[in-house]
């Protein structure tokens, strides 16, 4: 019987602690170096809040200064966006940020004006979201106020939604450019 091994390095999860900026050809090349001693997987990058995570700013660059090493070039050529939507984010006409989304937004993705709360969209999503977290137990939702501050918030949020709130949930039709692709 034959035993293996992978190792994976993660050199995302130590840099984004620290206090000053590394510069991006840094990175890349400390990345390259990495891929030269064997290593097939690497977490290298978050596309994250900037402001939250200022060390992961530069993430798209970094991986943009990335070419795959030659034996693994038929791999990346091979990769494919399955069971997700492209979606525009930043503001519009700007074409340099896509999410890969696993719900169908429209590009450039705002917060609604008729939401309760920022994690809304003043539609569906938000029905979805605050029926899942009606159908919880009161054993989860202590454990989910425990964990997370942000959970919590939004559970406490989506339990104090008046039931006008909870009635308009499932959907705001907006004419013009909004909910279009160009």
């Amino acid at each position: 019987m034959s035993h293996s091994v992978k190792l994976i390095e993660c050199p995302r999860d130590a840099w984004q602690g620290l206090p000053e900026q590394i510069p991006t050809d840094t990175k890349v090349q400390y990345l390259k170096s990495l891929v030269s001693a064997g290593f097939k997987h690497i977490d290298a990058a978050s596309f994250v809040s900037a402001k939250a995570v200022p060390q992961m700013a530069d993430s798209e660059k970094v991986l943009e200064l990335l070419d795959p090493p030659d034996e693994l070039r038929q791999v990346a050529a091979e990769c494919r966006n399955l069971n997700t939507w492209p979606v525009l984010a930043g503001t519009a006409p700007a074409r340099d940020t896509m999410l890969s989304s696993p719900i169908i937004l429209y590009d450039y993705p705002e917060i609604a004006p008729e939401s309760a709360g920022d994690l809304f969209d003043g539609t569906e999503i938000d029905e979805i979201l605050s029926l899942r977290i009606m159908t919880l137990s009161d054993a989860e939702r202590r454990e989910i106020a425990q964990t997370d501050e942000r959970a919590r918030l939004l559970l406490e949020r989506t339990e104090s939604l008046a039931a006008e709130q909870l009635m308009s949930l499932h959907g705001v039709m907006r004419l013009g450019g909004r909910g279009r692709r160009g």
